[in-house]
């Protein structure tokens, strides 16, 4: 029990410092509502928050398998990314990122695959809330474009 403690603390902070970079870069929404304090503690916050309602309405099976979705989604668009935009910049090798890709989409494929048989339903939340954060992230970046003074 403490293992299991530890390691959710553990990624409720990493989760939470993860955001409150991403809020800092001005790559994600952030609001205090009406909190003190700094940036990270409101993103601790936000995590736990989302954590608990995660608990409310899905059960840990159901809640390990959206991450799943979600991390390997996510490790296909860094790749894709590191990809297209960075390659020549941090010398990575294209063919280590093309096969990282290939083996995460199998990956993905066979899990949907397995989860469509046996709990559609994951799958389904899984696609709508990446739909609904992918058309908040385009209308917060269209609304508040980055400048180059925001990045070094």
């Amino acid at each position: 029990m403490l293992a299991t403690a530890g390691g959710v603390i553990a990624s409720i902070f990493a989760v939470s410092r993860m955001l409150a970079m991403l809020s800092e870069m001005k790559l994600v929404p952030h609001s205090h509502f009406g909190m003190s304090g700094s940036v990270q503690k409101h993103t601790l916050v936000y995590t736990v928050v989302l954590g608990l309602l995660l608990t409310l309405f899905f059960d840990l099976t159901r809640i390990a398998a959206l991450g799943i979705i979600f991390y390997l989604v996510m490790d296909i668009a860094v790749h894709w990314g590191i990809l297209r935009y960075l390659r020549h910049e941090i010398g990575a090798q294209p063919l280590i990122l093309i096969i990282a890709i290939i083996l995460d989409l199998i990956v993905l494929a066979g899990f949907i695959y397995v989860k469509i048989q046996s709990d559609p339903l994951v799958v389904g939340v899984a696609g709508a809330l990446m739909l609904v954060i992918l058309i908040v992230e385009v209308l917060f970046l269209r609304l508040n474009p980055i400048l180059p003074k925001d990045h070094d």
